[in-house]
């Protein structure tokens, strides 16, 4: 016990060590081609939940539960199986170092979904290299990260992204259309359109990738569609709801990075509205400096939304680029408590609007939602 607790730094109590050494004995009863891993910076969960809708129109899948620690949770999940299942898709977080190793020390995955990469990261490409030769990694070909780890890989490559040419699956005619994400999903020359209930232009993505997964396993693109379809947006990711006074809320509290923010308000720019808020919340992370805010800034004045509102700590340098953009000073308020908020945003919405709400989840902005939004 003490050679594996000082290998893999994470056993720091006994039930946490038992769970491990249980599911590495229990997963040697499974064949290695059973199990897929999604690993990635943004878009993890999403991902995995899409690719058990898919995989579940040919097999029985089950998934490491949302929003969990990966270290507790793939034991938790592996301790779950049995003979009925067929497919296990597990979402694996490569953010310290050792994961990589402790995941391979339990199981070894010959399908892996890589999602959007924010910067070069080494346990992913570490995981990478576990790959056997004659495994498959799917792969982003829209994210020049994801494809610079392409280059170290001895297996298989297939591609997802929006480029007919270097994609084995593509999207195309990428809109927002009744507050869903429609565009046309493609393989050599068959298509289908897909009209996704969860709202965002970046949803294509985790989307494509559940795709090439199916395509994988030899889904039919039809069948691709009907499991795409059938998955409802979670709670706090880009939430439609409705807001005071004929007002739409969209709902994106559970996270925030500066590419995501980025995302969020090249949708938000698509959907029809009679004015566009954005409140947006401390992007909890010291490694974001002022001139990703900046970044943002520059993003709020091009797409010339109509009000901001900024909650308190770091965030006010948007507030200052901005003025010194030339953005409406009028239209922007920064360093505000949620009470604040709660009370401006009840106060000036109305028919027609449509207010983005984003922030890291311990800012607690859901409370803000809760407070606003109409029950159905």
């Amino acid at each position: 016990m003490i050679a594996i607790q000082d290998r893999f730094p994470h056993f720091k109590r006994p039930v946490t060590f038992l769970k491990y050494y249980l599911s590495k004995q229990y997963v040697k009863l499974y064949p290695q081609d059973m199990f897929v891993a999604v690993c990635g910076s943004l878009g993890k969960t999403t991902t995995v939940r899409l690719s058990q809708a898919v995989l579940s129109q040919k097999y029985k899948t089950i998934t490491t539960e949302a929003n969990k620690d990966s270290v507790t949770n793939i034991p938790q999940t592996l301790l779950k199986l049995n003979p009925s299942f067929q497919k296990a898709v597990l979402e694996m977080g490569a953010d310290s170092a050792g994961e990589a190793d402790f995941y391979h020390s339990l199981v070894k995955p010959k399908v892996v979904i890589l999602t959007r990469i924010i910067s070069e990261q080494a346990e992913i490409s570490k995981l990478l290299s576990f790959l056997p030769n004659d495994g498959i990694v799917i792969l982003n070909w829209d994210d020049i990260n994801s494809k610079k780890l392409a280059q170290q890989v001895p297996s298989q490559v297939v591609y997802y992204g929006t480029d007919p040419q270097n994609c084995t699956v593509w999207a195309a005619n990428v809109r927002i259309e009744n507050f869903r994400t429609n565009f046309e999903l493609n393989l050599g020359v068959e298509r289908v359109k897909v009209e996704l209930p969860a709202l965002g232009l970046h949803q294509i993505y985790p989307a494509l990738a559940a795709a090439g997964l199916g395509v994988i396993h030899g889904i039919p693109l039809t069948k691709i569609k009907i499991a795409l379809e059938s998955v409802e947006p979670e709670d706090h990711k880009f939430q439609l709801l409705l807001g005071p006074n004929g007002s739409y809320i969209l709902d994106d509290t559970f996270s925030a990075t500066p590419i995501e923010v980025e995302s969020a308000i090249d949708t938000l720019v698509q959907i029809p509205a009679r004015r566009r808020m954005l409140v947006l919340g401390e992007m909890i992370d010291p490694n974001y400096s002022a001139d990703e805010y900046r970044k943002i800034a520059e993003k709020i004045y091009k797409e010339k939304l109509d009000f901001i509102f900024l909650g308190q700590g770091s965030i006010k340098v948007i507030a200052e680029e901005l003025t010194s953009l030339g953005f409406w000073e009028e239209r922007v308020e920064s360093n505000m408590l949620n009470s604040q908020l709660v009370s401006k945003l009840l106060k000036i919405l109305g028919k027609g609007d449509v207010c983005l709400i984003k922030c890291s989840r311990s800012v607690r902005l859901d409370e803000v939602v809760k407070r606003i939004a109409r029950k159905n």
